[in-house]
């Protein structure tokens, strides 16, 4: 029944035009077989690759790149050459030497040598912006030669993981970072990678071109052309994959996966994930700055009707912040309860008079699973005597206003994936302490919490296994104070055309490499 009253009702009207498409609409490629099309539902917030920390990555990853790649796929050694060919730390674990590709030019012409990554490097720490956290161990940057980059650290840290990341280690044009982010952010771009930036019609679209001098050569039937089409609509997406007027979507109605993937010229790729979806509670907003209404809240939340019927088994019930996919999890961790009784009990014992039972709930507007588990959540609420504002909108806007407290929600909606694989950086980026509020849009500050995952990272390239303890006690913390609703593990789905080979499925990066992927005509099939 719950399925009926919060999915149905979204999914009856895109269903219709997922049967009207089968009928009215026979992919008809009408464009260049070398261009993908990628339906994305926000447009890019920054540009400026030193402080991008969003939804940008998924054309940054594409013009950019940095030393190194991390792929889980290479088992014991998933770190691989990018713009370094060869790297080395010293005996005590404080300088690491990265030896770069020699004949390499940013799209602006420049060569790439160590004195550019150097500049590059050093002008993200310095900004401090978006991930720049990562580069905390840093302590000086020295290009001994043209292609030899050396990073000295104050502890020994895992450079080498932390130059993989999908943010904050980009390699940019020392032109480039001369002009500064207001250039950046007129949509210019000056990277290694092997597409250039072509055009930004704001809220419309991005192109991205073929960079012919790319040092990674190119094949037959490789995409020359990607152009990133800002659709917020889940329904136009769909109608545009079956007309065969786009290639990927990201807002596919979890229940017409199994539909679509029947089509002949669409596939349905399921792929490990390291990302995770939570409700962050504003611990310093009335009422939520409240530990026992935070309870109330969290056993209000329905944890299996919606990973079982709005996510339709697509995700699993998170147990903390930290996926159970990823080392540092801590499997001791309860799983979370929905119990109305006790959320009533933990409702009278905040001593919150019921005028004053009232918070507002933002969340993404074009998302129909955050639609549904919202109002699943308010009718909850609702039986215990809260009242819940529903408060969707864009991404950027609802993101603006959460970094501000005077118009900050009470809850607001997250999907979070790592900027490099380290459980720190859910524990970081969310939850450590910010005199501006960025992503701690919980608006928690805790010392010991914060001491406690200072610690943890310290302690990653040396000692894992106190790390791991130090980040269990963490979670454990965050679980106590009830920061957040933590309530799914998610399963990646890309949805993208059949005649597509070489779909990359790296939980490491929230990105498709375009330059993996070739077009299968019907005689090569």
């Amino acid at each position: 029944m719950r399925k009926l009253l919060y999915l149905v009702k979204y999914a009856l009207p895109i269903a219709l035009l997922f049967t009207l498409g089968v009928v009215l609409f026979s992919p008809d490629r009408n464009r260049d077989a070398d261009t993908v099309i990628y339906a994305t539902y926000a447009d890019i917030k920054d540009w400026d690759p030193a402080s991008a920390f969003s939804l940008e990555v998924l054309a940054l990853a594409n013009i950019y790149e940095p030393l190194v790649y991390y792929s889980p796929s290479n088992g014991e050694d998933p770190i691989r050459p990018a713009l370094a060919k060869e790297w080395s730390v010293s005996d005590d674990g404080l300088v690491w030497t990265f030896l770069l590709r020699d004949g390499v030019r940013f799209h602006d012409g420049t060569e790439l040598t160590a004195e550019a990554a150097k500049l590059s490097l050093e002008r993200t720490i310095s900004l401090g912006k978006g991930g720049a956290y990562i580069w905390s161990a840093v302590d000086s940057i020295h290009a001994p030669d043209r292609l030899t980059l050396e990073i000295h650290t104050t502890y020994p840290a895992p450079i080498d993981l932390i130059a993989s990341s999908q943010y904050a280690a980009y390699i940019y044009s020392p032109q480039a970072a001369e002009n500064g982010s207001e250039w950046f952010n007129t949509g210019k771009a000056a990277g290694t990678g092997p597409y250039r930036f072509k055009q930004w019609v704001r809220n419309q679209q991005i192109v991205l071109e073929k960079n012919s001098d790319y040092w990674g050569g190119w094949q037959e039937n490789q995409i020359n052309r990607v152009i990133f089409k800002i659709v917020r609509e889940s329904a136009t997406q769909v109608q545009l994959i079956l007309a065969g007027e786009a290639d990927f979507v990201s807002l596919v109605p979890l229940d017409l996966l199994d539909a679509l993937a029947k089509q002949g010229s669409i596939q349905v790729d399921y792929i490990p994930s390291w990302k995770n979806s939570q409700f962050l509670i504003n611990t310093s907003k009335t009422p939520t700055d409240n530990l026992h209404f935070r309870k109330a809240l969290i056993h209000s939340w329905d944890y299996n009707a919606v990973v079982q019927e709005i996510y339709a088994d697509s995700a699993d019930v998170s147990r903390g912040i930290i996926p159970k996919s990823l080392w540092g999890h801590d499997d001791s961790l309860p799983t979370p309860v929905f119990d109305l009784e006790l959320a009533k009990r933990h409702l009278e014992a905040s001593e919150i008079p019921p005028a004053e039972r009232k918070i507002s709930i933002s969340y993404i507007a074009s998302s129909l699973a955050y639609q549904s588990a919202a109002e699943l959540f308010q009718s909850n609420l609702t039986k215990i005597g809260i009242q819940a504002e529903l408060q969707p909108g864009p991404w950027g806007t609802i993101w603006s206003a959460a970094k501000s407290q005077e118009t900050a929600p009470n809850l607001i909606s997250m999907t979070w994936w790592p900027t490099y694989a380290t459980p720190s950086d859910w524990l970081i980026g969310l939850f450590r302490t910010e005199s501006l509020a960025n992503f701690n849009l919980s608006y928690y500050s805790n010392s010991h919490y914060d001491a406690l995952v200072d610690a943890g990272l310290k302690l990653e390239a040396t000692d894992r296994s106190t790390a791991v303890r130090k980040y269990h006690e963490a979670q454990q913390i965050l679980v106590q104070d009830a920061v957040a609703v933590f309530y799914a593990d998610l399963k990646e789905r890309i949805v993208h055309s059949s005649d597509l080979s070489g779909v990359d499925s790296n939980p490491a990066y929230n990105a498709v490499f375009f330059h993996k992927l070739k077009r299968i005509s019907a005689k090569d099939d």
